[in-house]
């Protein structure tokens, strides 16, 4: 699974501004009301009573319109637009609180109290002071409160006071010029902490779909071996059966009809195998020598009496001699072509089974006259899609045609008409590796075994080659001696900590062409610049690596 973050948009950062906003309301509640306390009682202390009880009412309320404003205007699914409209309408409700403050603090201040008028504007200074630091939630909200409350109040000062509180009223509208300077690194600091919290959610949020997706992978993992380990038993019992059946049979029919069910349970078993090794990573294909006309003999007995239930007349016609490929995974596509064939091309009487060769590829067809595909129906199955559920046939098995062909190398191609029947065709590449007609005499320098793979000397002898070995060079080239014999190709394949000097090196390609076997724990794998081959997994790899550095050989008696 995979997860793409991306950054939020400024809608995403909006509704996270409202979102706070919300949530903030009862805690700076709190602080207000701590001050709306001090500035009645700094009133009633000057004898401002009734003063002090006007303000203590209208600043009430008007955090208590802000706490109500909060709570019912703004929901978690509100679309854009009304979170818009309720960040201007907290601009609005900002600017009014910001003119009541004004109004408290110049009914507090007096040109005979210097004390008393520079703490009212010790209050405005305290509500607005926090939008000059980060966590300032939304800037333009805050810039009305400091509008609003500072300049009245600095204008009142500057035009009717005299002296100190005439400076002091200068020195509130500079420190409104400040608020709005610093409060603009101070909200973009802000934003840039929303979207780095969204992109947090986004993460956790993935990781919890990860945990569920991986909750279900652990599930269907455990069904599949549960499903892997069911059918294994049926299987191994069918194979004993089939063994029990082959001694007793007492014609050439039952001895063939024993064969053909042997040949389906191999298919049967080769499933199995691969249910085993789903999550394992993708391979190439299996390349096995296949015998054409044998495979198509298979399917002829399997499926022509399934043709001739129907009524309809199935044939053949093959120009292939062999082919390279994973046979399982060929025949599971031809299985599926003639599956459908009998099922939907039947009925139009005729089916043909055609197998022929280019010089690039190799062309499997079937060809049906039943009633075709609609082209909807091919689209989705070109582009790897289900067939809508009122549509019956040819989606499930085509779509695992069209993954199969491409594991092989291959493509799959697919025409049809509703009145004409319809024809499926594998196109697979043509492997064609060249074979050494004489024995391949391979001379190893180095180590003696091969991880998975065992012995050089076993190995070798299996591809019914000539082999011999030596620890070092200098062996190698007094066996060759010994020998009497030149081989075809040398392979140095070092051990660990082992090294051959570029003399014994081209000593050794005096006598033959010598390639360099690359494993993972070579420390000096960077520094070669001879002919290497990379250790593969597979034997059939390995071999296939060998033959190519033959092949390369002009003058080599295997070609």
């Amino acid at each position: 699974m995979s997860q793409a973050f991306v950054p939020p948009t400024s809608v995403e950062i909006r509704a996270e501004e409202a979102r706070l906003l919300r949530e903030r309301a009862h805690g700076s509640a709190r602080s207000v009301f701590i001050l709306i306390a001090l500035i009645a009682i700094s009133l009633a202390s000057v004898h401002l009573y009734r003063e002090a009880l006007i303000w203590t009412c209208l600043a009430s309320v008007m955090v208590a319109i802000t706490i109500l404003y909060a709570r019912f205007w703004l929901h978690s699914d509100d679309t854009p637009k009304q979170v818009d409209r309720y960040l201007i309408g907290h601009i609005v409700i900002s600017a009014c609180t910001g003119l009541l403050w004004a109004k408290g603090a110049i009914e507090l201040a007096s040109p005979t109290s210097e004390l008393q008028t520079f703490l009212a504007g010790l209050f405005l200074t305290s509500i607005t002071a926090g939008g000059v630091m980060a966590g300032t939630v939304y800037r333009p909200g805050y810039l009305a409160i400091a509008v609003c409350s500072l300049l009245p109040f600095g204008l009142y000062l500057l035009f009717t006071m005299d002296g100190v509180l005439r400076i002091y009223g200068g020195f509130i509208l500079f420190y409104l010029s400040f608020c709005f300077t610093t409060n603009k690194t101070a909200s973009q600091k802000t934003r840039d902490a929303l979207a780095a919290k969204l992109v947090s959610r986004q993460a956790e949020k993935a990781l919890e779909e990860f945990a569920e997706a991986a909750k279900h992978q652990r599930a269907a993992k455990r069904s599949l071996e549960a499903i892997r380990h069911d059918m294994a038993q049926p299987l191994l019992a069918l194979r004993n059966f089939l063994a029990e059946m082959d001694r007793q049979a007492s014609s050439p029919e039952q001895a063939v009809l024993v064969r053909q069910i042997r040949l389906a349970l191999i298919s049967q078993e080769a499933l199995v195998e691969e249910l085993s090794n789903v999550e394992q990573p993708a391979q190439e294909p299996a390349q096995v020598e296949i015998d054409v006309a044998d495979l198509v003999a298979q399917l002829d007995d399997e499926y022509r009496p399934q043709f001739a239930a129907e009524g309809c007349d199935f044939t053949v016609d093959v120009d292939l001699d062999v082919i390279e490929s994973d046979r399982p995974k060929l025949e599971r596509i031809l299985r599926n072509f003639l599956s459908n064939a009998v099922k939907y091309g039947a009925s139009g009487g005729a089916v043909r089974l055609t197998v022929f060769a280019t010089d690039t590829e190799s062309l499997w067809q079937v060809t049906d006259q039943g009633p075709g595909m609609t082209q909807d129906q091919i689209q989705a199955v070109r582009q790897g899609e289900d067939l809508p559920a009122t549509q019956s046939g040819r989606g499930l098995g085509l779509g695992i045609v069209r993954q199969l062909a491409h594991d092989l190398n291959g493509t799959f191609e697919i025409k049809s008409s509703e009145t004409k029947g319809t024809q499926v065709t594998l196109r697979l590449p043509r492997v064609q590796i060249e074979t050494p007609q004489e024995q391949a005499f391979v001379l190893v320098v180095g180590q003696e075994t091969l991880p998975t793979m065992g012995a050089w000397a076993d190995l070798v002898s299996s591809w019914v080659w000539k082999f011999a070995h030596a620890d070092t060079c200098e062996g190698a080239a007094e066996a060759i001696t010994v020998l009497g014999q030149v081989p075809d190709l040398i392979v140095l394949d070092p051990a660990a900590g082992q090294t051959f000097s570029p003399e014994e090196i081209g000593d050794l390609r005096q006598f033959a062409p010598t390639t360099r076997l690359l494993r993972a724990a070579n420390t000096d794998a960077q520094s070669w610049t001879q002919d290497t081959i990379e250790l593969p997994r597979r034997e059939i790899e390995l071999r296939r690596a060998l033959e190519r550095s033959l092949q390369n050989n002009a003058n080599s008696r295997a070609l």
